[in-house]
Order: C-alpha cells, then sequence, then structure tokens
C-alpha cells in the first residue's frame, strides 16, 4: 500500500484513516514522504500529527530543516516531547538542541533518562563540525569471543537501537576499537564459527576532532556506509553514516557557493527569509566590493589625461577587465575545488604556477591574435592594435597567476579559499588590468 501513498494520496489516507491502520502502514513510508505530506496540509498541523506514535513523529521531526525542528516539536505537550526525543538518534537530537534557547534545551533534558543525557552532552562538547559535532553514539558494538549464532541472538535484542546495522564493531574491555565485520559476513557464516577470525582488524577510523569536509573525502575515497569515530586513544564514541556526510556535503557546497558568491552564509531557504533577511545577507560584501573598486576609479584619474586626448581607448577598458575577471575566476575555481577534494595541496602551489603560466600564454595569445585582427579591421590602426592586445595578453597572465595564488593564500592562513574566488579576484584584476592597459596606451600608442 505504501508504494502509492504519495503527495496528495498519502495526505488523503492520513485524514481518513483509522488511527490503528495509519500506524501499521506507517512503517511501510518514508518519514520525508510524511513530512511532504504535513508541508501542503493547510488545517491545524497538531490534528493530524496527533494521529502518529512517537517514533515516527522522532523520525519526521529528523527528517526537517534544523531551523524547523524545534517548531515541530513545540506543537506537542511536554510530556509528548520527552517520549518524542527519547525516540531521536542521538546526533539528530543533538540538532534539535542547538537551535532551541539553553533554558528550553535543558528543560527538554531533564525530561531524559540520566545515560541519555550523558550521551547527549558529550556529543555536544564536540565542534558541530567535526566528525564527533556529526556522529551519532548509537552503534553495536560484540566482541571477538562470542559466535555467529550468539552476535545474531544479541541483533535482534539491541540492533534495533544501532543507527546502523551494516558493520559491526569489535572491542576490548575498555572500549578500544580493535576491528570491525559487515553484517553480510556474520549472515553468510556458520553459527558455531566464532567471530574473531572473521574480524578485519585493518580498520579505516576518524578521530572525533576531524573536520567534517575532510571526513566527506574519506567517506568518498573508501566508499563505506558508515565509519567509526575514535578518540586520541582509539576509544570507539561512536559512528558516522553516509546520510551524515551527504548532508555535510550539501552544507559545505551551499556555504562555498555562497563564498564565492559574495553571500553571507544562511541556514534558512530562500523562499523562507524575508527581504531583510536576504539584503542583510548580501549587503556586508557588496559594500566591500564596491569601496574596493575605488582602486580602479583612482588608477583612471591618474590616466585621465591620456584618455581625454584619445578617446577611444576608453572602449576597450570593459573587454579587458571582464576578460581579465572571467580569466582568474575560471582557474581560482579549479584550485578551489582541488584542494576542496584533497587534489591540490600548498606542496603544489610553484607546480600549478608552471603549469597556470603556460595556460595563460597559450590562451593569451590566442585571444591577443583574435583581437588584433578585430581591432585593425574595425579601426584600422594597427598600433591600437598592437597596444591592446599586448595588455589583454599580460591580462590574462596577470588574471590567471592572481587566481591560482589568492587560494592558496588563504589555505595558508587558514582562511576559507572560497573566499579569495570571483568578486574579490575580479577587483584585483581589475586594477592590475587598468595599470597594465593604461601604461602600456601611454608608453607605445600616445607617445608614438
Amino acid at each position: 500500500m505504501g508504494d502509492n501513498l504519495q503527495g496528495a494520496n498519502l495526505l488523503q489516507f492520513l485524514l481518513d484513516s483509522p488511527a490503528d491502520e495509519i500506524k501499521t502502514t506507517l512503517e511501510d513510508i518514508h518519514p520525508a514522504d510524511i513530512l511532504d505530506a504535513l508541508e501542503e496540509y493547510e488545517g491545524d498541523a497538531i490534528l493530524l500529527l496527533s494521529r502518529f506514535p512517537s517514533d515516527v513523529l522522532a523520525a519526521i521531526i529528523e527528517e526537517a530543516e534544523d531551523e524547523d525542528k524545534g517548531e515541530l516539536l513545540d506543537l506537542f505537550p511536554d510530556e509528548q516531547k520527552a517520549e518524542i526525543i527519547s525516540e531521536m538518534a542521538s546526533d539528530e537530537l543533538v540538532d534539535l538542541l542547538e537551535t532551541m534557547e539553553p533554558e528550553e534545551a535543558s528543560e527538554l533534558l531533564e525530561a531524559l533518562p540520566d545515560e541519555d543525557v550523558k550521551e547527549v552532552l558529550e556529543l555536544m562538547r564536540h565542534h558541530p563540525e567535526t566528525a564527533g559535532g556529526i556522529m551519532a553514539t548509537e552503534f553495536v558494538a560484540i566482541r571477538e569471543q562470542m559466535t555467529v549464532k550468539e552476535t545474531l541472538e544479541y541483533l535482534q535484542v539491541h540492533g534495533h537501537e544501532a543507527e546502523s546495522l551494516s558493520y559491526l564493531y569489535v572491542l576490548d574491555t575498555d572500549g578500544i576499537l580493535k576491528g570491525v565485520i559487515a553484517l553480510r559476513e556474520i549472515v553468510v557464516s556458520a553459527f558455531d564459527e566464532h567471530i574473531g577470525p572473521l574480524v578485519n582488524t585493518n580498520v579505516i577510523s576518524v578521530r572525533a576532532d576531524m573536520d567534517q569536509e575532510e571526513v566527506s573525502r574519506v567517506f568518498a575515497k573508501y566508499g563505506f556506509h558508515s565509519m567509526p569515530v575514535v578518540d586520541e586513544n582509539d576509544k570507539m564514541l561512536g559512528i558516522i553514516t553516509a546520510d551524515d556526510v551527504f548532508y555535510v556535503v550539501e552544507e559545505e557546497t551551499t556555504e562555498d557557493m555562497e563564498k564565492m558568491a559574495a553571500l553571507a552564509h544562511s541556514e534558512k531557504d530562500y523562499l523562507d527569509t524575508g527581504v531583510f533577511g536576504l539584503a542583510k545577507q548580501r549587503i556586508f560584501w557588496l559594500l566591500f566590493l564596491m569601496i574596493s573598486a575605488t582602486f580602479t576609479g583612482v588608477i583612471i584619474q591618474g590616466y585621465q589625461k591620456e584618455l581625454a586626448s584619445v578617446v577611444i581607448l576608453a572602449a576597450f577598458i570593459p573587454m579587458l577587465m571582464d576578460t581579465g575577471g572571467n580569466a582568474g575566476t575560471q582557474v581560482s575555481t579549479l584550485i578551489i575545488r582541488g584542494m576542496a577534494l584533497g587534489e591540490v595541496g600548498l606542496k603544489d602551489y610553484f607546480v600549478v604556477l608552471y603549469k597556470e603560466l603556460r595556460v595563460s600564454l597559450v590562451v593569451g595569445l590566442v585571444l591577443a591574435a583574435v583581437n588584433f585582427l578585430r581591432v585593425w579591421i574595425f579601426h584600422h590602426d594597427p598600433l591600437l592594435a598592437l597596444t591592446v592586445s599586448a595588455s589583454l595578453l599580460f591580462t590574462v597572465i596577470l588574471a590567471k597567476v592572481v587566481g591560482c595564488t589568492l587560494p592558496m593564500i588563504a589555505r595558508k592562513l587558514k582562511i576559507d579559499p572560497a573566499l579569495m574566488a570571483s568578486p574579490i579576484i575580479t577587483t584585483i584584476v581589475d586594477a592590475l588590468s587598468l595599470t597594465v592597459y593604461l601604461y602600456l596606451a601611454k608608453t607605445i600608442y600616445i607617445k608614438m
């Protein structure tokens, strides 16, 4: 039945069906589909939500955006809130608590058992953008002395509490991670076989203080469904699953896009953000770039007599600035992407610089040659064509050098390289290209 229940059909089913039938059917429906149906419902959401069991409500809240989790939970009385959050995964509960005021978060925690509170507080101790901040503490730990049959019986009792059952983790009595075994290895093995010989002791794990972006690169390299998180002594703290990493990649990509477009980061969706919120998100960088563009104005003022005497020179300024900005943006985008994926590091700077110098020479010569012919044909002035084309060649070379250098400098200074993207690079290249062009124009064209 659940296969056909989506959108309007699911909403109609939730409204018309008896509670016991809803409870049975919801087991086969993904919480994301239920959340979509709720967003389409124009009536009182609590009337619909009150028909769901606590575990389904917890799953729905987990699927919601971080800024919406608290609003959904606030629809319920305090007693039911405690039931709902007790069903939530530890990492999702931490995400929820971090959106609340401290007093409200404390009240919620008081409703949980002491053991759960300890786990949540331990998770909140980690920076939210590290492996420890995105891990879940619900995993299955076993001993290597156990048999396959004992392990399967153990899973039947405790497996439902785990965030993921793709892998089981072998720990010693001190909680030190000693090995990992895939569930499929256990399922296809004989009941009387011991776990020890099946365990892979070459465990790939991540440290709790590892940045979440680096964690995503480790997942991409190995392709695991989940990965253990350990402390500096290899004591296992939790696991990170592939779906956690998916959200990290989405978040990091969004932040990089915002920085490259000179936007302040916002947690809200575009349609959920008000006019003043959007303006606030954009105004700082626009002001910064507007003020920094003053340098180009100063450069032009320095050559205003030359420009006034040969007006045709001003006609090529937009083309040179645009070409320089585009050339710088191209290489900076590639370098930032390479650094994000771990393909390019600081040690590769001179290799990158040498390569981009050769690329810029090829690209610059082609553009300069085409531009020389264009100016000569339309203006019948070979000296003007030579001046503009030479300026274009130097502009492309400078733009490529700046475009590959600034992200590297940012990484060296421990600044996000995405900040050194299109707007800032364009501003710097504009000033350089103008300086080169007007100097060459004054030296070559006007004096001749």
